[in-house]
This record gives C-alpha cells, sequence and structure tokens, in this order.
C-alpha cells in the first residue's frame, strides 16, 4: 500500500493561494501530467505535483506563457536527453526577467527622487527651490543635492 500523503485541490488552492478553477485550467492545459485521480475522479495532489505547481507559478510570474511553461513540463518528462534544453530556457528567462527588474528598479529609483523632491518642496513651501527662474526646469543642483543624499545614505549602510 501507497503511504504516500495525498492533498485535495482545495487544499493545494489555499496553500499556494490559487483558485481550484486555475488549478484544474493548469491541468487542463498538461501542465501536471502526472497528477492521479482516485476512485472518484478527483485529483490528488502528492508533494511532487504541488512543487511542480509551484514552479509553474513561478515561470509564470517570470512572464513565461502557458504554452512555454507546457514546453518546459514536456521536457522534464522526457529526462536527460532535454537537460540542455530545460537549461537553456531557464537561463533565457532569467534574462528577461532581470530586464523587468531592472526596467522595474529604475522606474522605483525615479518615482524616489520625486517623492524627495516634493518632500523637501512642501518643507520649504515652495517648488521654487528646485526650478530654474520662472521654468519648470529642474535644476542641476536638485539633482546634484539628491545624489549626494543616495551616496550618503549608501557610505551609512
Amino acid at each position: 500500500m501507497d503511504n504516500t500523503i495525498t492533498y485535495s485541490i482545495g487544499d493545494v488552492a489555499k496553500r499556494l493561494g490559487l483558485t481550484v478553477q486555475a488549478i484544474r485550467y493548469y491541468d487542463a492545459e498538461g501542465l501536471l501530467p502526472l497528477l492521479k485521480r482516485d476512485a472518484g475522479g478527483r485529483r490528488v495532489f502528492t508533494e511532487d505535483d504541488i512543487r511542480t505547481l509551484q514552479m509553474i507559478l513561478d515561470l509564470r510570474d517570470a512572464g513565461v506563457s502557458i504554452k512555454d511553461s507546457a514546453q518546459f513540463e514536456n521536457w522534464r518528462l522526457q529526462g536527460d536527453q532535454t537537460l540542455q534544453d530545460r537549461a537553456d530556457f531557464l537561463a533565457a528567462h532569467e534574462h528577461e526577467l532581470q530586464s523587468r527588474i531592472d526596467s522595474l528598479n529604475a522606474s522605483m529609483a525615479h518615482l524616489h527622487f520625486k517623492q524627495w523632491y516634493y518632500q523637501t518642496a512642501l518643507q520649504a513651501g515652495t517648488e521654487q527651490i528646485h526650478l530654474v527662474g520662472d521654468t519648470k526646469e529642474i535644476t542641476q543642483a536638485t539633482f546634484d543635492d539628491y545624489a549626494k543624499l543616495q551616496s550618503d545614505a549608501s557610505l551609512d549602510l
């Protein structure tokens, strides 16, 4: 008799923060090919199934399409002859994800600058402290002041 602990689809949905419908969808798309069913036809999940589903979610969060995730799972099932395909796949998606992270970090840095800009303007009671004359152009000194604050903050770490 198999002593493997199994979980219901509802248990897995709660554990992973998914809906039951989402899990059924992933299964229908071929992303859970090793998933077993009980005598009543209900899906039963093992820890390995849950790890596979978590990998699918991680790929999804990295921007990988369902179709590409299914291809990755297909390669996994084929065994060692697809090791290079899987390694290349992950490396390519890591590069894409890193590019997105870099872009988000740049956006965050700009947001932080603007927050500092408005906080200092509020403290001074005017935005003019940051502007060239009567224009809306930001002075180089403002950028320099912010860069110095950033540099000093990194030294404090």
